[in-house]
């Protein structure tokens, strides 16, 4: 579970493979999807409700707040909790690759995905948020969420400290979930974009985790 978690956070950090706040499917590394009904056996031996079986409801943890020493933000810090809750909106569909795509792409498994409403928040009050997103399972064993929420979409009270961000802005908040049969890990992250005359930059600061197995750039998350 660690290293699957640890990928899948990666890779939707790094490459931005993300669906979120509108619920749009944004994952340009599936090019077929076939529609599922939720009791149906995918060709991976399992159904979108096995899937949903393991997000759906309401999950709870201990939560840790990494510091930005050059980016404060607020208003949590240090120890919190999250509360998500996931339900199912009755859509589902098989995506796969095709054929002269690349079978061995880790980000594009062949795998099982379900439309959800997922509610996030943190006990302090920095994240209440709530959007449609899509749970993807690619085994029996886990699933995910990958979302973006817009920086100016936020319905809770996160900002940085405004003299430490200067001219760059807030453009997005990235939320990362896993879902298995005994756990549930996840992962905030802040994308920061910078621009002046000439060039522009970007940068994705980890905010917080939970859960067990922390992956690249969130060292020190619970365990």
């Amino acid at each position: 579970m660690k290293t699957a978690f640890g990928l899948a956070l990666f890779g939707a950090f790094v490459n931005g493979c993300t669906g979120g706040q509108t619920g749009e499917d944004q994952w340009p590394c599936w090019s077929k999807q076939t529609p599922l009904s939720l009791a149906e056996t995918s060709r991976l031996g399992f159904s979108a409700q096995d899937s949903l079986n393991l997000a759906a409801g309401v999950h709870t943890a201990a939560l840790h707040w990494l510091p930005a020493q050059d980016l404060p933000y607020g208003p949590e810090s240090g120890d919190g909790a999250v509360t998500v809750t996931i339900t199912s909106l009755g859509n589902a569909r098989f995506a796969e690759t095709s054929d002269n795509q690349r079978a061995t792409d880790l980000l594009c498994m062949p795998s099982v995905l379900s439309d959800v409403d997922v509610d996030f928040e943190t006990a302090g009050g920095a994240f209440h948020e709530h959007f449609q997103g899509v749970l993807v399972a690619s085994d029996s064993a886990s699933a995910t969420i990958s979302a973006t929420v817009l920086g100016n979409h936020l319905a809770g009270n996160f900002a940085f400290d405004p003299a430490a961000l200067g001219s760059a802005r807030l453009v997005r908040i990235e939320l990362n979930l896993s879902f298995g049969a005994q756990s549930f890990s996840g992962a905030i992250a802040a994308g920061i974009e910078q621009v002046d005359s000439s060039t522009a930059s970007f940068r994705i600061v980890p905010l917080a985790c939970w859960g067990s197995g922390a992956p690249p750039g969130f060292a020190g998350c619970t365990q």
